[in-house]
């Protein structure tokens, strides 16, 4: 519905009329083009951040390579052709700038100017945004172009995608809705789902959204870890990924084993899908056109990692759930009635139907069935918890993700990757809050770095992941004691050992008893055994810590005693100079209650917490406590700390709990 111009829009719109000569008829009156309005100095409009490829600033007439920080009324921004940024508000809105763009800040009475010359920009006012910091006031945002102002309130959450074009432009409403002022002055409302397009000097109002012709593009499956396997259209047998990789085609499975990861690579786009442990999808198809990438895909089970390009819009489509963005890093996982979206970088829109809900990093989506609302709550740090510095060590089985944290609050930008030089990333994007939750791999290591809106370094670490080593506990371990003069002292760490005295043959002996005693206490053995040869094997635990008497004595088929038993000295002495963490309780797929027992030993020098929570140990460096499970699926994470060594961190996974 047109409603009455208001007072601002006449007044910008006089800076619209000088814009463009040839889009509409010139008034009696020409009016020189104007600058844009100066908001004067020290001003500070919004931050530019997440820059990407070629961006310049231009301030004070001076044309440089742009760097994150204040953006000041006056100032001009310009991308290169791959390049790409982001201006964020202080009221939560951002706008994405595209490839091949160029704006200029500016302010008036009725709150930012954005004036857009050339390419494509998007706004976007996440659900909740609020003021980033005390006193700061909601942004109404102007955006001026070539052919018309373009009003962008921040009462409620929306998307408004703007392009400009050499001949024409376009401003496409995926959620809220806007005010648009033609050259002309006719005023025009548009809502979600609905295009103001500019062609020739006409304005039109589309109620049927522009669709975009793509072009099919290569994708190429590679293996990450573990084992990966491609079933191809039509046939019913699955076959490892081939070792340099191999393109798909539509109609195509892919899936991992336990443990396994792969890589989906789209040519021509940055747009990356991660299959982790024990995914299977289908490639449905693969496109491009324009500034537009899309993968369509059926994840049948599992979670798939996405880190979508920057600069571009690209869309991952699965039955039943749209997803769409730029330079944002999540996870889709398949659950038994929907899906589960975790946002870890950047902003995302879920699309289901006409339905358009924004996502943005630090935030969860669960959605069931094939139609409705996400529920969308704050994302929680992972249960295992990395903080700042290199070399940190985790052992598990089976572990899903990790958080990585620091200290400082707002948005920051956050790179994760499998080298040190950061040129095979994993993760990237503007987050909110002080961590990111990434895929665990089973094995290899993981750097990331963490850099303030203006490039300064925050934080940054390094961790290596691999499964548990082999238990260097005694349980396993069968120390043999000879017969003889000699007293055999045995060292054990964890629990008592396993025991087998061995001794030599008696000629006429049909069997052999073998006793052992308590020094001191002859009167009744603690441990005997019969045997028909010359080894008696007491099981771990038989024998506790402590000094012993040992006897064998050869006895006839009848059981008669053929001769008298000579005593033999053992020694049983606890060590605690384990050289690493070892856990005897709980073992991984034990399953889970509301408190399980978890026991073991330690180094001498070690500090130990279990799920946070400090763990005294004994005087032998033991320790036997219960803990209440953390996560899903449930776990325990054991942290030791030593002085001058890197951090350790063991994980148990526990089954679940059922009936």
């Amino acid at each position: 519905m047109v409603s009455t111009a208001r007072p601002y829009f006449l007044s910008l719109m006089l800076l619209v009329a000088g814009c463009d000569e040839d889009a509409a008829t010139p008034s009696a009156t020409p009016v020189a083009p104007a600058p844009v309005p100066d908001a004067g100095p020290g001003a500070e409009l919004g931050r530019l951040e997440g820059l990407s490829g070629e961006v310049r600033l231009e301030r004070g007439g001076k044309l440089l390579p742009a760097v994150a920080g204040p953006l000041h009324g006056g100032d001009a921004v310009e991308t290169g052709a791959g390049g790409a940024a982001t201006v964020r508000f202080p009221d939560g809105r951002s706008v994405e700038v595209g490839p091949d763009a160029r704006f200029a800040m500016g302010e008036d009475s009725g709150g930012i100017v954005m004036q857009v010359e050339r390419g494509i920009i998007l706004s976007r006012v996440p659900a909740g945004a609020r003021p980033s910091s005390p006193g700061a006031k909601k942004v109404t945002l102007s955006i001026l172009t070539p052919f018309g102002l373009t009003r962008v309130g921040s009462d409620a959450p929306s998307e408004v995608s703007v392009a400009v074009e050499k001949d024409a432009g376009r401003v496409e409403v995926r959620l809220g809705a806007i005010e648009f002022v033609g050259k002309d002055g006719q005023e025009l409302r548009a809502a979600q789902g609905e295009a103001v397009a500019v062609a020739g000097g006409k304005v039109e109002l589309v109620r049927t959204p522009r669709v975009v012709e793509l072009a099919p593009i290569p994708v190429t499956v590679r293996l990450g870890a573990g084992r990966a396997e491609v079933r191809p259209q039509g046939t019913v047998r699955w076959r490892p990924v081939k070792k340099q990789g191999e393109v798909l085609s539509p109609g195509d499975g892919v899936r991992t084993r336990p443990g396994g990861t792969a890589v989906l690579a789209l040519e021509g786009s940055s747009s990356v899908l991660s299959l982790g442990s024990g995914t299977e999808l289908v490639l449905e198809s693969a496109g491009q056109g324009g500034t537009t990438d899309e993968a369509r895909v059926d994840l049948r089970q599992g979670g798939l990692g996405l880190q979508l390009a920057q600069g571009r819009t690209s869309r991952v489509v699965l039955p039943g759930l749209g997803l769409e963005g730029s330079g944002a890093g999540l996870e889709v996982r398949r659950t038994a009635t929907g899906y589960r979206v975790d946002a870890f970088t950047g902003q995302v829109t879920l699309v289901r139907g006409e339905s358009r809900q924004p996502l943005r990093a630090g935030e969860r989506a669960t959605l069931e069935g094939t139609s409705g609302a996400a529920r969308v709550e704050p994302l929680a740090p992972a249960p295992l918890a990395l903080s700042m510095g290199d070399g940190a060590e985790v052992y598990h089985q089976g572990l899903s993700e990790v958080a990585f944290t620091w200290e400082g609050e707002g948005a920051a930008q956050v790179e994760v990757a499998t080298d040190a030089g950061f040129t095979r990333p994993v993760l990237t994007g503007t987050v909110y809050r002080p961590f990111v939750n990434v895929s665990a791999p089973a094995r290899g290591t993981l750097y990331w770095r963490v850099r303030r809106e203006d490039g300064t370094e925050m934080a940054k670490g390094s961790a290596s992941f691999a499964p548990e080593r082999p238990s260097k506990d005694l349980d396993r371990v069968r120390n043999v004691v000879p017969e003889g003069p000699e007293k055999t002292t045995i060292f054990y760490q964890d629990k008592p050992p396993a025991v087998t005295f061995t001794y030599g043959a008696e000629a006429s002996a049909a069997k052999y008893r073998v006793a052992v005693y308590r020094v001191g206490a002859l009167g009744t053995p603690v441990a005997e055994r019969i045997v028909p040869d010359t080894r008696a094997a007491l099981d771990a635990g038989a024998l506790v810590e402590g000094s012993y008497l040992w006897s064998v004595t050869p006895l006839s088929a009848s059981g008669a005693q053929l001769k008298g038993g000579r005593m033999n000295k053992l020694e049983l002495v606890y060590d605690n100079s384990v050289p690493e963490l070892v856990v005897a309780s709980p073992r991984n797929g034990t399953r889970a209650a509301e408190k399980v027992r978890a026991t073991g030993v330690a180094p001498v020098d070690a500090r130990l917490s279990i799920n946070g929570r400090p763990i005294p140990l004994d005087g032998k460096h033991r320790f036997s406590t219960w803990v209440e499970p953390v996560g899903t699926p449930p776990m325990l994470v054991f942290k030791m700390n030593r002085p001058g060594a890197p951090e350790v961190h063991t994980v148990r996974t526990l089954k679940p709990r059922g009936p």
